[in-house]
């Protein structure tokens, strides 16, 4: 008996170097193909620069409109290029209002959607944090949800100043004539000159008038992007990449 159960203890040494050595090395296999292929991703918070296809606009741009970008540059991680310089995002337009008196510019939201990445699209969750456009010389500041807005044009507002000024001064200029003549240049009593207190205030008030209804006429800036504007867009969800 006790000979049996030796021979039995000797043959299950030598059979468990190879069944259970080979069966351990191949339950390491997927895990290590697994960990050669590991999935890795772009993390939110990225920022990546892009430039317009086609140029938008917030008064002539429509909802629905599609919208194509491109990456300006690489997006490197850990010294591992993840997104190549010239990926294509693509978006759509969502919101276009133009600018409106007084002072109240345009706004213009793009949301961009999915992502091409090796050929194949990904969804993506990003928002627009602000646009340089070097046509004007200017960078367009977006809200909290990404939609940017047109500013205050100080050029138009003194152009329009100017004008409501010019044709005031005309009325102006009319009252005060009307007045010297009804007293008499050099005769007359209440005023300066022969120009009554009255007219003199009348002229100043539509002065003032003028140049007050030629500031609420003025118009904010539209927001305008073409091709040489660069939009910074900031990854929300990070984004699976193999």
């Amino acid at each position: 008996m006790l000979k049996q159960i030796f021979v039995l203890v000797c043959l299950v040494a030598l059979v468990r170097p190879f069944g259970f050595g080979r069966s351990f090395e191949h339950s390491l296999e997927p895990s290590l193909e697994q960990s050669g292929n590991q999935m890795s991703e772009i993390p939110a918070g990225t920022e990546l620069q892009l430039s317009l296809r086609d140029a938008l606009s917030s008064k002539l741009s429509e909802p629905g409109d599609e919208v194509i970008a491109t990456v300006r540059r690489d997006v490197v991680i850990d010294g591992r290029t993840v997104i190549k310089q010239g990926t294509e995002i693509i978006g759509r337009v969502t919101l276009a209002e133009s600018a409106k008196r007084p002072f109240k510019g345009g706004r213009l939201h793009i949301t961009f959607e999915r992502i091409r990445l090796d050929g194949q699209e990904q969804k993506i969750t990003a928002i627009i944090k602000s646009a340089s456009d070097f046509a004007r010389d200017e960078k367009v500041k977006s809200d909290g949800e990404g939609t940017l807005k047109g500013g205050k044009d100080g050029g138009k507002v003194l152009r329009n100043i100017g004008t409501a000024a010019g044709i005031a001064g005309i009325g102006v200029t009319i009252a005060i004539l009307a007045s010297a003549e009804d007293r008499g240049y050099y005769g007359g009593y209440g005023g300066i000159g022969g120009i009554s207190s009255g007219a003199a205030i009348a002229g100043a008030s539509v002065l003032g008038a003028s140049v007050v209804t030629g500031a609420l006429l003025t118009k904010g800036k539209e927001v305008r992007l073409d091709e040489r504007a660069i939009i910074r867009l900031k990854l929300e969800r990070p984004i699976a990449i193999s």
